[in-house]
């Protein structure tokens, strides 16, 4: 059956169930019933690495389970390697965000003696003893 959902045309295929009959019936009113259930197809759960309050744990296939744990003890190992180039990177950061810090501070006291406000310009140095 061909849909149509904020015209975005999809395939609507129903999911076919077929009942099985079970040994549980009974009368009520005159009447005989039986009780007849689905039949369960079997699924696999998709196999998922969560955390709760910072345990990890898998869900899923054993051996999906097991090849994620290998997969994921080998990206550490490679990741592990090249440790030395973010430090770096995080070093040269650090140092760009005191100088825009510096520089912004500079730019302020500028604007504060330019008004003659000397309460704001001992607070503003005060900032920048603590920055040195």
């Amino acid at each position: 059956m061909k849909l149509t959902y904020r015209g975005v045309d999809y395939e609507h295929n129903p999911l076919i169930l077929e009942p099985t009959a079970s040994e549980i019936s009974g009368n009520y009113r005159g009447g005989t019933w039986k009780r007849n259930y689905p039949r369960h197809i079997p699924h696999t759960q998709p196999t998922a690495e969560l955390k709760y309050r910072g345990v990890s744990h898998y869900i899923g296939d054993p051996v999906q389970v097991e090849f994620m744990i290998l997969s994921k003890q080998h990206s550490d190992a490679t990741s592990a390697a090249q440790v030395g180039k973010p430090e770096k990177m995080g070093g040269e950061l650090t140092e760009t965000h005191l100088t825009n810090i510096r520089r912004n501070l500079e730019r302020r006291l500028l604007a504060a003696r330019e008004k003659g406000d000397q309460q704001l310009i001992r607070l503003l140095e005060d900032e920048a003893r603590q920055i040195a």
